[in-house]
Parts: C-alpha cells; structure tokens; sequence
C-alpha cells in the first residue's frame, strides 16, 4: 500500500496515470485495474492520458467515479438484496419530492440533507432512530425510514446508495468481497483527500482478501491541505 501526499499543480494525476500505463505495459490484464476518482470530467481526462501512453487494450480499463463504480456494482450484484438490478437512479429534485411527502414539519431540504449525511455514514434508519434524542432527531429518522422503504418497494436508488447498498453487499457477502478483490488487484484514487466513510469502507473491503499472498496493491494520491470537506461528511 502507498499513499503519496503532494501539493496543487505536483503532479499527482499524471503520477497515476503513469503508473496505470506502465501497470498495463507490463501485461497486466487492464480487468484487473480500479482507478477511482471524484469527479467524470477528471475520469474522462485521465483515461484519455493513460490511454494514450500505451497501445489501446481490446477492453480499457476501468477508471471512473467511485459514483460511477457503484452503480456498475449494483447493476451485477443489488439482487443479493433482493433487489432487481433494472433499478433507477434518481436525482437530488426526485429525492427532495419524495422526502417532502413524508415531511409533516421540517423543511424537506434539512430532512434529505440528514439522510445524505446518515446513507455516507453508514447509519441506518433503525439505528438513526436508537440514536435520536431529540424530537428532530426523531421526526428526521421517521421520515429517513419512510423514504428507505418506499425507495426499496418502487426500485429506486439514490446518489448516495451507489456507495451504501455496494458497502452493504460487500460486508454481508464474504464471497462477492473475495470475488472482488480477486478481480481488482491493482486499485489507484486520485483525491484521496475527499474520500468519505463510505468510500473508505469500500475500499477496505476490495483490499482485504486473505486468498491474495502479497499485501494490497493499493496507490492513493491527495493533498492533505485541500481536505476541507469535513462538514460535508
């Protein structure tokens, strides 16, 4: 495991498209890379460097948005939660409509924010609700648990389950953990700064496979001094 940490403008993207280009000249098959950054813009403008260092591959490898990687997850694996895997995403404005009808005295926008800060987290209603002290607190876990269940029975999935419902599938599964990890044996995240508990757990969990001899192959890059983000969770 290698965590490099370097200031803005230093270079730390080009290190690990580099990285990922020579990774790929060693004849190393591009299915078992995972380059996770924040951002599409930044994905699409790393891929097209590392891409082109190096003859294409028949297939590129994965480089995309932890987002984007979850939701590539679900599609494969969401029926391990007795889900179907033609679910639909829906956006912020969908997400605030469906809070709001089950909002009887806060404003819907504090409530959906709460959920947010809870889904990235890893807290559940149930537990939301144990937690509760005051009756705010209580209001907001209700209607977190109401918008959970209605979400889950019309198949729908929020920005935030493209990180929750793939960490929950790889605690609960040891299998899907283990084929995972096989599969991913050479992970990069770029911005490593901005990673949440979601994230974080994620990527433990695609890094701990006891089948794998050697320790995790794992490079992360960020710059500590742009690690502002706390209040956003």
């Amino acid at each position: 495991p290698l965590l490099i940490l370097a200031g803005a403008g230093s270079g730390k993207t080009k290190t690990i498209t580099t990285r990922l280009a020579y990774l790929l000249s060693l004849g190393i098959d591009p299915a078992n890379t995972l380059t996770l950054t924040f951002t599409n813009k930044a994905a699409e403008e790393m891929r097209n460097r590392a891409l082109s260092m190096i003859d294409r591959p028949n297939y590129p490898p994965l480089l995309c948005t932890f987002h984007k990687f979850g939701l590539l997850f679900l599609r494969f694996y969401i029926t391990k939660l007795g889900r179907k895997n033609s679910f639909n995403v829906i956006d912020t404005d969908d997400k605030n409509k469906i809070v709001k009808t089950f909002c009887e005295e806060l404003p819907h926008s504090t409530v959906s924010y709460a959920i947010s800060s809870f889904k990235n987290n890893l807290i559940s209603p149930q537990e939301a609700a144990k937690d509760a002290d005051t009756e705010i607190q209580k209001e907001i876990a209700s209607v977190y648990g109401k918008y959970e269940n209605y979400i889950a029975q019309n198949n729908l999935v929020d920005f935030d389950d493209l990180l929750l419902l793939p960490y929950t599938i790889l605690k609960e599964f040891p299998d899907v953990a283990e084929e995972s990890s096989k599969k991913y044996q050479y992970i990069m995240v770029d911005e490593f700064q901005d990673t949440n508990m979601a994230q974080m757990r994620i990527l433990h969990s695609l890094t701990n496979n006891p089948v794998v001899e050697d320790t995790p192959n794992i490079l992360v890059v960020g710059d500590d001094d742009q690690a502002i983000y706390g209040f956003q969770g």
